[in-house]
């Protein structure tokens, strides 16, 4: 017997909807450490998609074990045509001016 979620039920913040989803899994007889398993990846990133980290595989999987569409669970990803909003990268590392050559300092040989 599934029944189900209305999208105003589904909590805007992220902490809360954490916890939403924890108790929506519950209810399904499953767990973030059992999602995991069944996709093949840690709990912990289980719970971290389920706090608003982007994961898209994981994000899926959850949306489809509880019976939401990605899109209503985490409407922060898309944009308002639906469609999913691509993670914007930057540069981790700032390169000094002169260390073209990674960490090789000098070419002198040794």
């Amino acid at each position: 017997m599934s029944k189900r979620t209305n999208t105003s039920d589904i909590p805007k913040r992220a902490t809360e909807r954490k916890a939403w989803i924890l108790f929506q899994l519950k209810v399904q007889g499953s767990s973030f450490s059992a999602l995991g398993r069944e996709i093949g990846v840690s709990y912990q990133a289980v719970a971290w998609a389920a706090s608003g980290r982007p994961a898209f595989e994981v994000e899926k999987a959850i949306s489809a074990k509880i019976g939401v569409s990605p899109v209503d669970l985490f409407p922060e990803h898309y944009d308002e045509q639906g469609e999913r909003i691509p993670l914007a990268r930057t540069t981790q590392r700032q390169r000094r001016p002169g260390d073209e050559n990674g960490n090789v300092y000098s070419r002198e040989v040794a």
